[in-house]
């Protein structure tokens, strides 16, 4: 079976070079310099996971190049790894590729929403805990093991795709979207805010307002029907991340260092205009929101 990875940075590359190993042929598509490096040189993973993939193990498409027509229709399955702001290209980019499913492993809420707009029941969405960073063009280092669940219409599918990464599947698509946002929203903008790594938001005040800003988002959730964890589990959620990850720098500060745009409306900008639809205010989401839009 042929697998595509689509906006693949530091999580997609993982996955991909999951599936090579796996058995799986793997088509990567990817951007920049690392991209090219996948394409040229490979990839190398330390940390959790001490591997080289070479650059033959895989096909590489590089964007801005175009897609050759001979991959039209070429891959049994699609996921998109990328930030949200590239869910609409990538939606095309799958069905270009592929008739069958696609997955949207991805942070923040809304992504599943315009998938489906593309491939209406042959979408699926995901969620991973697992921390991997960029050390440079064609290495990444897998900072701390973490889930991945999968759910939506199509994703008993891509259970079986990801057993390599320990997949599960869950049947509340909207419970495994709102529990990674919520340790989104809890980490992200006060890392990127503050300039730190994970592990320093364990320290007060730092610590405190994280754990507000998780628990106002859970309010909205919950008011919206989402089955949501009690306060408590959330919190010890929220730590448990914080330890696992406290070495690692979160992509929304890679993002402001470099001057990028972020994915601060599909996180915090989702609590406040999803709490804004039903009446509830979400002060702290709203700052942040306004902080982080500020630094770009």
């Amino acid at each position: 079976m042929k697998v595509a990875v689509l906006g693949a940075g530091a999580i997609g590359s993982l996955i991909a070079a999951k599936l090579v190993v796996a058995g799986y042929d793997v088509l990567v598509h990817a951007r920049g310099e690392h991209g090219a490096m996948l394409a040229i040189s490979g990839l190398q993973i330390t940390g959790s996971w001490d591997v080289k993939i070479e650059s033959d193990d895989w096909i590489v498409s590089l964007e801005g190049a175009g897609l050759h027509p001979s991959l039209e229709g070429s891959c049994d399955q699609a996921i998109i790894t990328s930030k949200s702001k590239d869910t609409l290209h990538l939606a095309e980019v799958a069905t270009f590729l592929t008739s069958g499913p696609v997955l949207s492993l991805q942070n923040g809420l809304g992504n599943l929403e315009i998938l489906k707009q593309h491939v209406f029941e042959n979408a699926a969405v995901g969620v991973t805990t697992n921390a991997v960073t960029r050390v440079q063009p064609g290495h990444i280092e897998w900072v701390g093991k973490g889930n991945l669940v999968v759910g939506g219409p199509k994703g008993r599918e891509f259970e079986k795709t990801l057993e390599c990464l320990d997949a599960t599947y869950a049947d509340d698509v909207s419970t495994i979207l709102w529990n990674k946002l919520l340790l989104n929203v809890a980490i992200n903008p006060l890392a990127a805010i503050c300039g730190v790594k994970n592990g320093e938001l364990r320290s007060e005040p730092l610590l405190s307002q994280a754990e507000s800003t998780m628990i106002e988002a859970a309010n909205v959730a919950r008011m919206l029907g989402v089955a949501i964890e009690n306060d408590h589990e959330l919190l010890d959620s929220l730590h448990s991340v914080l330890d696992s990850t406290a070495d690692n720098i979160c992509s929304m500060l890679t993002d402001v260092k470099a001057g990028r745009e972020t994915e601060i409306d599909m996180l915090c900008g989702q609590v406040v205009s999803r709490g804004e639809s039903i009446g509830i205010a979400t002060p702290l989401n709203s700052m942040l929101l306004s902080q982080i839009k500020s630094l770009r």
